[in-house]
């Protein structure tokens, strides 16, 4: 009987080593050895039947509207109100930020303003959950403990008949999720030196919350638009980003892949103006 070299490799282990640098393992051990804090988009529909030729001379934000019954936070009276002025005031700065580079100008209008008629879109956001969680669980324990969420809905409207039509719907959700805390130092003897990156995850947690949600959830409204402008060819000199899309692992960013993920197309339904 004819004994196999020593370095000819097992079956065992071609197929093990097949399977660990396959796209899906690949963004599996990805999601599992990094930080989970992130925001994606969900349900998102467009009406298909409206056909812009110019990209919106001007997007006018109103401020978010949000109930207090949305709101998981530790405050009270008027605590509480300068907490939904802030949280308004915060998106609306950081939707100012973005939207100018990858999208269009932007405005904020009051709520008693009158939007005018023209080649301009409307965007009008609704916080339907806000949970602010607790920075000492998410940089102690982690893995999801003291984790902060963040829930909202969206609608942009085009405004150049003579009522506003709804383009764009669709819906944001994330948070802290399943980000590491300092407790996972005490993984060493399991994982090496990468348990020490517990370390960077709970400074991490002492720094996330509500505002980074906030920042992260513009940053997606923000690709969304930037996403349909690009698929319209509008967009012109600026550069397209991408959103991420709930569910959707993407393939695209692993080495050596060229597998892209198709843009939604669910149709949105033509609802009454805002």
């Amino acid at each position: 009987m004819k004994i196999p070299a020593k370095d000819t490799p097992c079956a065992w282990k071609k197929s093990l080593s097949a399977a660990i640098t396959t796209p899906a393992t690949l963004g599996l051990l990805a999601l599992l050895l990094s930080s989970c804090a992130s925001v994606s988009i969900t349900n998102l529909k467009r009406d298909e039947h409206f056909a812009p030729t110019a990209p919106p001379l001007e997007i006018f934000l109103m401020p978010f509207a949000v109930e207090d019954s949305a709101l998981r936070v530790d405050r009270k009276g008027r605590d509480l109100a300068d907490f939904k002025a802030g949280l308004k005031a915060n998106m609306s700065r950081e939707l100012l930020e973005r939207l100018p580079a990858h999208a269009a100008q932007a405005r904020i209008l009051s709520p008693d303003t009158k939007p005018p008629r023209g080649n301009y879109w409307l965007l009008q956001g609704h916080f339907t959950r806000v949970n602010q969680g607790s920075r000492l669980l998410r940089s102690t324990v982690g893995f999801g403990a003291g984790g902060t969420k963040m829930e909202s809905t969206i609608a942009v409207y085009h405004l150049s008949g003579a009522k506003p039509t709804k383009i764009l719907e669709f819906e944001t959700t994330g948070g802290s999720n399943i980000t590491q805390g300092i407790g996972g130092i005490i993984a060493v003897p399991l994982s090496g030196p990468m348990a020490f990156t517990s370390l960077y995850h709970a400074a991490d947690g002492i720094r996330s919350g509500v505002s980074f949600d906030t920042a992260r959830t513009a940053r997606e409204i923000t690709a969304t638009l930037s996403e349909y402008l690009h698929e319209k060819n509008l967009l012109f000199e600026r550069p397209p980003i991408s959103p991420k899309k709930l569910g959707v692992l993407r393939f695209d960013i692993l080495p050596n892949s060229k597998v892209n993920t198709p843009p939604s197309t669910t149709p949105v339904k033509k609802t009454a103006s805002p």
